[in-house]
């Protein structure tokens, strides 16, 4: 701690950061080495994880649409029911509260903000369906089931849902991914879990030709062999 601190000071740096007192999160997200990088997106969903070299400007890109422009901690104090209601994911309330601000204390641009939220989550739980993610779709509008009552906004979830129990497809695909999810839930750490759950990736990868399966466990694959060297 004393030598990061000594680095934030000396190089200025302005973002947020922490410690992983632990080594908790390191373990959640399977840190073998530093250093490790893991991309949320404006979602809150895991974007991308893996060596920060590697990291493609294209997908940091993508998972900054619907992110605030203007973090939570700088809001202004006088904002912070809607902060409140925000952070619940509470959209509405959060619309609500953030209409009710003076411009001086941001209002207009924190009622933007969240609407763009909104808009870009509602836009990505259809991107996934329409790429045949159905398991990110399905789990995204089960959140926003709850998160978006009382907004316009609850139509395009249901007619979603609607979609998904309607077809064949998604349910045969959903299958697989939620074997490669109980999968990646694991926690491997041990050479012969990772060489275990390789063998049953490369079967479901076979099982699910030419859908999001096949992709998702090729690549999983690919993490877990960078892992195993």
């Amino acid at each position: 701690m004393a030598d990061t601190e000594k680095c934030v000071e000396s190089k200025g740096a302005k973002y947020a950061y922490a410690y992983d007192k632990g080594g908790k999160l390191a373990r959640h997200f399977g840190v073998q080495g530093i250093p490790h990088a893991v991309l949320i997106d404006a979602s809150g969903t895991e974007a991308w994880t893996g060596h920060p070299a590697k990291l493609a400007k294209k997908t940091i890109e993508g998972a900054l649409v619907g992110a605030l422009q203007k973090p939570l901690y700088d809001w202004s104090p006088a904002a912070r029911g809607a902060k409140g209601a925000f952070v619940k994911r509470n959209y509405k309330a959060a619309l609500e509260q953030a209409s009710k601000l003076a411009e001086s204390d941001g209002g207009a641009e924190i009622v933007q903000a969240i609407q763009a939220l909104v808009a870009a989550r509602v836009a990505g739980m259809r991107a996934a369906y329409d790429k045949g993610n159905f398991l990110a779709a399905r789990e995204e509008a089960e959140a926003l089931t709850k998160e978006l009552a009382g907004l316009p906004e609850l139509e395009s979830v249901n007619k979603l849902l609607a979609e998904l129990a309607a077809s064949k497809e998604a349910a045969h695909v959903l299958k697989g991914q939620e074997k490669i999810a109980k999968i990646r839930a694991g926690g491997l750490t041990k050479r012969k879990e990772i060489q275990a759950a390789m063998q049953s990736l490369q079967k479901l990868a076979q099982e699910y030709p030419g859908t999001y399966v096949e992709s998702e466990a090729n690549e999983l694959l690919r993490q877990l062999g960078e892992r195993a060297q």
